[in-house]
This record gives C-alpha cells, structure tokens and sequence, in this order.
C-alpha cells in the first residue's frame, strides 16, 4: 500500500496503515497488556486479526540483553475545548483508534480515550498528563530467523508475504512512565471543579444556577448533560465516568476531578519513585525479560515504539542479494 492510497481522510488523524506506509518509526500508546520486543506487528491488518504476529522473524529474541536509559520527559495540558471530540490533542489515540482502539482494548486508558473520543458535548474542561521515565530497548537486533531468510530468499512477492508471516513493523522500544488524563464535560463544565478550595461553595453555586430537572439532565447526560466528569490514571489503575444529576452529584464529581488533578501535578515523582522501589530501574541498567512482563502487568509500559523490518540491514542485504542474482 502507497502514502497515497493510505492517507486518512481526517489529515489530523494519523492512522495506522498511513503510518506503516511511510516505512519510519513510530509510536502507539499501549494499556493492553503484555508485549515483548522484537515482536512483529501487521500495518495493513484488518480489524479481525490479531493485534501483533505469533511468528517471529527473529533467532532467539530472548537471549538478547535489554538496556534501560531514563529521560524524565513531563507533558501537562490544562485547557478548555468546544468539541473535544475533534480535538487534534486526541491524536495519540487516533493511532489506535484506526484499528478499533486495540492498542488499548479493554483498559481503563482505553475505556477513558473511548468516553472522550464519543463525547458530543460543547463545553469541556481537560488536563491530560503524561510522564516518560525511560525507554527499553534491545541491547544489540539479533538475526532474522531461517525462515524469515528463506522467505525473502525465495518467495514470489517476498515484501508482502514476509508481512504477513512475520509482519513489516516490529517492536523496537518500550516507553515506560505513567499517564493522567481528566475531563469534565457539560454545560456546567467549570475549572472551579478542579480546585479544592471553597470547591463545596462553588458547585452549589454552580447548581443553583443550573435549573434542569433531574429528568431533562438524565435524558440529555449522554450528550450536553449538566455534568460529567472522566478521569483514569495509570499508577493507580483508577478510572471513573461519572454524571452528576443532583448537587451530592456535582460534589463527588468535583472531588473526583480534583484529585485526579493533584495526582497529575506530580505524575512524575509518583512514577519514577514506583520505578525505583519495585523494579530498582533509576538512571539505566539492565533489565530481564521477566521483568518486562511485569512492567506491562504494573500498567507502567505507555507506548510501543515500532520500527520497519525493512530498516534492517540483514533485511535490505537479502533482498539485495535476490534481485542481484536476477
């Protein structure tokens, strides 16, 4: 598949295939669950097919010594929007979304992205933290496996059936660090909900003002309701989205939002200090394969780097060689 033929029809929507087409690096936010590097990945799947490949093109990935190096990268945007919903600062998970959201399935990042991308309402109040500690990565490539050669080697259209067995991308590094996203949606969205001082006064305020029956906020919550808030954050495993139809409503929803916000103020001591004490990975080191599983079991892998086969030189070399012999 060409750039053109895969460009997305929404240019702030970098997709999958679009991508995989440009034959460079890139990332995916990961919340899923386990993943080993060196694991083969298909641009071009559909959505019925299974996230990464089973086959591996490469000997022996296990053996290969993994390297951890810190970065300490901290990004915090606190800001308002009239439609979240197509809202560029969504763009991470529209990488995942192409393919049906399933490099987030089932998680509490994914359930929250799916909350907002859905989100109708017009007026809505954001803070969206992320925190890179470090990055994993494969000490040295290994080689490509025999049957991973013999096919460049002899097959008819080796490019694409190589893709289809063993993939075009596969998984180069793991960015480790921990994710806080907030946002409260609705007519009644107020930056006061984040604020713990007189947070009590200012939502019953907020309530007095706001006149719809209980009855006409229920029927509209989904869409342009009075209040709602969803919030998720990583280190914690914490996701709530909740609507708030009456004043107890809008308390518990305004310290909901208020607490997740303190939690993303230090984002970064929280995850760089479970690093330390559970996995004893500070500045770099080692790190053993089983230790990966269990960074993926903490919640602590956030993105997926994928780099293409093609970028390989023992890839290139063989291909090389094949048409040389022509």
């Amino acid at each position: 598949m060409d750039i053109e033929t895969a460009f997305p029809e929404d240019p702030l929507e970098t997709t999958v295939k679009y991508a995989g087409a440009q034959l460079a690096p890139f990332s995916v936010p990961w919340a899923k669950g386990r993943v080993q590097l060196g694991t083969g990945f298909n641009t071009q799947r559909s959505q019925n097919d299974a996230l990464f490949l089973t086959r591996s093109a490469f000997r022996d990935v296990q053996g290969v010594p993994l390297h951890y190096r810190q970065c300490q990268l901290t990004s915090i945007r606190d800001e308002s929007a009239t439609d979240i919903a197509s809202k560029s600062e969504i763009t991470s998970f529209a990488v995942s979304a192409s393919i049906g959201g399933s490099f987030l399935g089932a998680s509490g990042r994914g359930s929250y992205e799916k909350s907002i991308r859905e989100n109708k309402n017009k007026s809505n109040i954001s803070v969206r933290a992320e925190h890179i500690c470090g990055q994993i990565d494969l000490v040295y490539i290994p080689r490509l496996d025999l049957g991973a050669i013999k096919l460049l080697s002899d097959s008819s259209d080796p490019v694409n059936e190589f893709r289809r067995a063993y993939g075009d991308f596969y998984v180069a590094g793991l960015r480790v660090g921990a994710v806080n996203n907030t946002t409260i949606s609705g007519e009644m969205a107020n930056k006061s909900f984040f604020e713990a001082t007189r947070l009590q006064l200012k939502i019953k305020a907020l309530f007095l003002t706001y006149n719809k029956s209980i009855d006409d906020v229920n029927q509209s919550k989904s869409n342009s309701g009075g209040l709602s808030v969803a919030a998720f954050d990583s280190l914690t495993s914490f996701y709530s989205n909740f609507t708030a139809i009456s004043l107890e409503d809008g308390l518990a929803a305004g310290y909901i939002a208020s607490d997740n916000k303190q939690r993303a103020m230090n984002i970064g001591n929280r995850a760089s200090d479970v690093l330390l004490k559970e996995f004893s990975l500070g500045l770099e080191g080692t790190v053993y394969h089983d230790s990966v599983d269990r960074l993926c079991d903490r919640g602590l892998v956030t993105e997926l780097l994928l780099a293409p086969f093609s970028s390989l030189r023992e890839y290139q070399s063989m291909l090389s060689l094949r048409y040389n012999r022509r």
